[in-house]
């Protein structure tokens, strides 16, 4: 579990730690402050993973300090009638649980806080008097008791101090709930993160469907919804696409040139978009009317089209008032009913507007996207698809090439290393068969990928340096 604790433990850093207020921690020790910020980092990532909050709400939501009765956080859900109440204790060996006084203490606090008796609690707690007030006095409330500890186990003791204030309380309804965060559920929490879908609703004019052989709708799109579209989500609607996108080029040009000059002709001009979507559902809204409608789309992904949708962003942030304007093509089509390899198909079929290098095709590897959900629980970006983001090769970030080139000399076969040399085409020239697939395969892992990178770093340095004196020499 060391693994996935630090894991963790990064990712608390990178995007809670630094926003932690120790105000009320001036008088402890360095290490003790480090391990309460952590602690109420971890309180606040519960929040952020078991309730879906935003990040400024869960640190809103820290009461931990003097005179908190084992609370560490507080959160009234108004809109789900929840109100989620929170221990948390960071564990730095990632093993066992919290102390069982400390739970006790704990489920009084809780008691104390339903009967209402304020004058126990701290500032923070009575900052927050109105809205638990409020919460406790709706008939609809169900009270969530999380225990967050980046320990693993929870033993009997624990259990059966929570269990039976939740069966004390749920005699005539049920009440209470009970949430276990441990280091499992952070861990499931943190992978989760970065692999989130994205759902829309799409309004259509001018529409059409094929239900046969597999469910197709399209139509027209105004190119201002799929600007806010990328404005919200960027890169990650191209998940299974084959590349990001790439900034500009010619074709690109061109489409950012049509926008800016004659939008109404856009339509005519560009191939449009082509939508992945795990389910596709029509609302009620505009009935059996073919001039407008709106789809809800689960799980969404744009194989084809990224250049457009990410050139019309652009564009927009520039021009908006020429990019409203603009209609564009969509054609949505669900996977609900489709062979296990359809999806990958549509990909390959639908991708000829921008040059296709066979290194694009790298990214429609599962295994990919796999490895670069194992770079990131360790804070690292691994870029794997063409896209125009810049980015130095540095602790932080790696690539596919450099990957490749790594495995390649680590690899038994010597070939490999020569092709790394004088033709990496050769290496992803055909993702189905070796090498490619004698470097990339499921005994590979993110973290030994890492390791001969950086060997492969710094052999670069060393020999680049070797050959600036040699040089000077002469």
């Amino acid at each position: 579990m060391v693994l996935q604790l630090r894991q963790v433990k990064n990712q608390l850093t990178r995007t809670l730690t630094q926003l932690i207020d120790l105000s009320d921690m001036s008088n402890k020790s360095q290490d003790d402050r480090e391990k309460i910020r952590l602690s109420r980092s971890y309180a606040a990532y519960s929040l952020i993973s078991l309730a879906s909050v935003e990040t400024n709400i869960a640190l809103d939501a820290i009461v931990d300090g003097y005179k908190d009765n084992g609370i560490d956080a507080i959160f009234y859900d108004e809109d789900e009638n929840i109100l989620w109440l929170a221990q948390a204790k960071w564990i730095n060996s990632g093993k066992g649980e919290p102390d069982t006084g400390e739970v006790n203490k704990f489920v009084r606090g809780i008691r104390h806080l339903i009967d209402l008796e304020f004058s126990r609690f701290n500032e923070k707690i009575n900052n927050k008097k109105t809205q638990i007030e409020r919460a406790l006095d709706n008939p609809n409330l169900k009270i969530k008791i999380i225990l967050a500890y980046s320990g693993t186990q929870l033993g009997s003791d624990n259990k059966t101090l929570i269990q039976e204030f939740i069966e004390e309380n749920n005699v005539v309804s049920e009440l209470c709930f009970f949430e276990i965060f441990s280091l499992t559920e952070a861990h499931q929490a943190l992978s989760k993160s970065l692999t989130q879908s994205i759902d829309k609703d799409f309004t259509l004019i001018h529409w059409g469907q094929n239900e046969e052989p597999y469910q197709t709708i399209y139509g027209q799109i105004s190119a201002e919804d799929l600007a806010n579209l990328w404005q919200e989500h960027q890169e990650k609607l191209f998940s299974k696409n084959i590349r990001s996108f790439i900034g500009l080029s010619d074709v690109n040009e061109g489409i950012q040139d049509t926008l800016s000059n004659s939008p109404e002709s856009f339509l005519y001009f560009n191939n449009g978009i082509t939508v992945l979507c795990d389910k596709i559902q029509k609302l009620p809204r505009g009935g059996a009317d073919k001039s407008v409608a709106t789809f809800r789309c689960e799980k969404i992904s744009i194989v084809n089209g990224a250049q457009t949708v990410g050139t019309i962003g652009n564009c927009y942030d520039r021009n908006s008032e020429q990019v409203r304007k603009a209609k564009v093509f969509i054609k949505l089509i669900s996977l609900e009913n489709c062979p296990s390899d359809f999806a990958l198909r549509v990909t390959k079929a639908t991708n000829t507007q921008n040059k296709v290098e066979n290194r694009d095709f790298i990214s429609l590897d599962p295994f990919q996207d796999q490895l670069k959900v194992e770079f990131a629980l360790d804070g690292i970006d691994y870029h794997y698809k063409r896209s125009s983001h810049t980015y130095q090769l540095d602790d932080k970030n790696c690539t596919v090439e450099e990957a490749a080139i790594a495995l390649a000399c680590g690899s038994e076969e010597i070939r490999y290393a020569l092709m790394a040399k004088d033709k990496i085409g050769k290496l992803w020239e055909d993702v189905n068969k070796p090498p490619y697939t004698d470097l990339f395969n499921d005994r590979v892992k993110a973290q030994q990928i890492w390791r001969m990178i950086r060997i492969s770093r710094a052999l670069d340095t060393k020999l680049s340096e070797l050959s600036s004196s040699y040089t000077d020499k002469k």
